[in-house]
């Protein structure tokens, strides 16, 4: 698939595992399942939300691969591919080639600071060693380091990047790319980390969103932005009221950080609706208490993902 097939709700996939952090490939696929079902538009595996950054290698590479069988070209899937170091990213991209994946994508290396020349040097080694469309990763809140509009605009128009994923926040850079790339006639697709303007992409230039909370509310985020990206406000904003209520789950946790809240939550909501079988998840990050998994029952009935409250 083309850059131009990414668009609308792309989820950043959670990574189902078992007690002893291995990857449950069963709850993978049945949860891939469930998201194409209720109409999302495409993966985004091996995220941040799927707690990339602290699994192995090849636990890393069986996400994305399972997620590329079971989607079965129903909809286009991007790996991430991040790593601290180029090299590191090349052998994970390399080991993708003959896997299906439809993009790869990878943030500035972390851990020590680059300038933007590195960074470019970065994503065009990755580029050069790898057949499969790159994309840019762009979380300065977690890789430490921002790719600027500029750097990317360069990428983008070189051909070495046919698209991004801001999860940067920051609207003023993401407004500046897209007037660099209206004024160069670069063609990319550009995707924000983001819930709340799953509703207004066309109107500041993006091309879809890739939300956390649609691991759970698939169909109510996919059918707002359809609603939206057709001239229906009115029916989007409906859409995502539905999905309002459902946010409280990623804000459950009294004492972890975070992400700890927000994959834990998602990860507690999808076992009590019976798409995964565990909802545990890599330490150090802390998993909901009892107490706290209590609250999610009532919240999945309002939203109408569960039609009897229980834990």
């Amino acid at each position: 698939m083309s850059e131009s097939n990414f668009k609308g709700v792309v989820v950043p996939i959670v990574t189902p595992l078992t007690p002893q952090e291995s990857v449950d490939v069963t709850s993978l696929r049945r949860l891939v399942n469930y998201l194409i079902d209720n109409g999302v538009h495409g993966i985004w595996a091996a995220g941040t939300t799927g707690e990339f950054a602290a699994l192995r290698d090849d636990q890393r590479l069986l996400v994305i691969e399972t997620v590329v069988n079971e989607a079965r070209g129903r909809i286009p899937v991007v790996g991430n591919v991040s790593a601290a170091g180029t090299r590191t990213a090349i052998e994970i991209a390399s080991a993708l080639r003959q896997s299906g994946v439809d993009g790869i994508a990878a943030t500035p290396p972390y851990y020590y600071h680059y300038s933007q020349e590195e960074l470019l040097n970065h994503y065009r080694s990755i580029h050069e060693a790898s057949s499969i469309p790159l994309w840019v990763y762009n979380i300065p809140s977690t890789a430490k380091l921002t790719v600027e509009a500029g750097t990317i605009a360069q990428l983008a128009a070189e051909g070495t990047v046919v698209g991004i994923k801001d999860s940067s926040g920051a609207g003023e850079a993401l407004a500046q790319l897209v007037v660099l790339c209206r004024q160069r006639g670069i063609q990319m697709c550009r995707l924000l980390g983001s819930i709340y303007r799953v509703a207004m992409t066309r109107s500041i230039g993006a091309h879809g969103v890739v939300p956390g909370i649609a691991n759970l509310a698939a169909a109510s985020m996919s059918r707002a932005w359809e609603a939206a990206d057709s001239g229906d406000e009115q029916t989007a904003d409906a859409y995502f009221s539905e999905v309002s209520s459902l946010l409280k789950v990623l804000r459950l946790t009294q004492a972890g950080a975070v992400h700890s809240s927000t994959i834990s939550g998602l990860k507690s909501a999808l076992k009590i609706m019976g798409i995964i079988d565990h909802d545990s998840v890599t330490q150090p990050l802390r998993s909901l208490s009892q107490e706290e998994k209590d609250q999610i029952p009532p919240l999945l009935q309002a939203a109408g993902l569960v039609h009897t409250v229980s834990g």
